[in-house]
């Protein structure tokens, strides 16, 4: 906490006794709630520190001048003009703050320190009158604060300065240990972060790896319906016999109208066969994503509990590294059922710079058809074919990133080096020739699989 009431009078009047008379020489601010005045007197000077930092409140003498914490602002442009050059009359307090007064050509000003939460720095004018403020200063007078009883950290006395230098010890250790933990936390915040992403994608692999069960249906489901013979198309549902070890049942199967038996029971197979292989590679890669969350983890681990000095210097504003600018990329990432890229722009400025700056002139291109939407980019070398469910992938973002397609649409495609800009058009508008066009209806749970691959950027 900070200075208590006992505390706070006897460095006040500590610092009276010693520096009344003081000339104010320079007024520095290492932080937002931090004031430190260069008190100057006949043979020395003395740096006088306010503090009004929830749990750090003081007022306190400190030996090496402070580093600014950033450029001057309004307060302390007007703290600078109305102090600079002022004598310090008196140091004193209240239960709640010190109240530093100054005189100056026949002037009066007031710096009082508001300990108590919220904290805040005032300077006052004649009669009182708010000037600047730093924090949620109280413009009105506070009720008198009641003693807590609590006995005082300082020495019982003390000659000069002893005490306001005992109040910065007092904090000092406190400070260190806060900084500390800032330091870390900056530091392990990429690797927390890292391992939640990791996590948060291994439910979602492992969700897709436990569909076998669902896969195993389909084909129950398939094979009875192959078993049952005709099927009146049409039938929204079909009931048949099922034959177990422990007896027979009846089993209500959904149909999809319009198709015939063959064609139903092909459609359930169809599903099978799809779930499964979704669910060997879903499987294969939640052994890859367990390893590198266990590693990610193990490294946490390791630097939440390394010495300062050895962790990893925390970049500017969080993620970016000192002196790489931010890039922009103009599109989105995500995988395909078999690992490939599918870049999808963004908007109409980053579609065009994706297709005619990004892709590749043999790269795929996709794009709902009649639709405003994102140019879908799959990039391929010249000789490659893409594969039916990468191309099925692709065309399911580009349905997906349209506007108004809803789940049913027309998606074109072909090669990049026949997509042409429209003379005088806007940004991303364009025309295509060599395409080819298919009717996609979207499967909800091939979209869901592709949503949850996107890449961090």
């Amino acid at each position: 906490m900070s200075l208590r009431p006992t505390e706070l009078a006897a460095v006040a009047a500590s610092l009276s006794r010693e520096l009344a008379g003081a000339t104010v020489q320079r007024i520095g601010h290492p932080a937002p709630l931090r004031i430190e005045l260069e008190l100057r007197q006949p043979g020395k000077t003395t740096r006088l520190l306010l503090t009004a930092e929830p749990g750090l409140g003081r007022i306190s003498v400190v030996d090496a001048r402070t580093p600014a914490g950033g450029p001057a602002s309004p307060w302390l442009l007007r703290l600078r003009r109305e102090l600079t050059g002022a004598r310090l009359a008196e140091v004193g307090s209240t239960a709640r703050a010190a109240e530093l007064r100054f005189g100056r050509k026949g002037t009066s000003r007031t710096l009082v320190l508001e300990l108590e939460p919220p904290g805040a720095l005032l300077l006052l004018g004649e009669d009182g009158v708010p000037l600047a403020a730093a924090g949620e200063a109280a413009r009105a007078p506070r009720p008198p604060a009641a003693s807590s009883g609590e006995p005082s950290r300082l020495p019982p006395s003390g000659d000069g300065l002893l005490l306001a230098r005992a109040a910065e010890a007092l904090f000092a250790g406190r400070e260190r240990a806060l900084e500390e933990a800032r330091v870390r936390r900056r530091a392990v915040q990429p690797l927390r972060a890292l391992v939640e992403r990791l996590r948060r994608t291994r439910e979602k692999v492992r969700a897709e790896a436990d569909r076998t069960g669902l896969a195993d249906e389909h084909r129950r489901l398939g094979e009875l319906l192959r078993a049952a013979g005709a099927v009146r198309r049409g039938a929204r549902e079909a009931t048949v016999t099922e034959y177990t070890a422990s007896g027979q049942r009846t089993v209500v199967v959904p149909l999809e109208p319009g198709l015939d038996a063959p064609a139903q029971a092909e459609r359930h197979f169809r599903l099978y066969r799809r779930l499964s292989r979704g669910s060997a590679r879903a499987a294969a890669r939640l052994e890859e994503v367990e390893r590198a969350l266990a590693e990610a983890e193990s490294e946490l681990s390791r630097a939440q509990r390394a010495p300062l000095a050895e962790l990893p210097a925390p970049a500017p504003g969080g993620r970016r590294r000192a002196g790489k600018p931010a890039v922009h990329r103009p599109y989105r990432v995500f995988r395909a059922a078999s690992g490939e890229r599918i870049l999808v722009g963004r908007a109409g400025p980053d579609n065009d710079a994706l297709t005619f700056t990004v892709a590749g002139p043999n790269a795929l291109w996709l794009h709902a058809r009649g639709h405003p939407g994102a140019h879908v980019v799959v990039p391929l070398d010249r000789k490659k074919e893409i594969s039916q469910e990468t191309l099925l992938d692709a065309a399911h973002l580009a349905l997906h990133h349209a506007r108004g397609a809803g789940d049913r649409g027309e998606v074109s495609y072909t090669r990049v080096r026949h997509v042409r800009r429209v003379p005088g058009g806007a940004p991303g508008a364009v025309t295509y020739t060599h395409e080819k066009t298919f009717l996609l209806r979207s499967e909800p749970d091939r979209l869901e699989r592709l949503l949850a691959t996107r890449e961090e950027e």
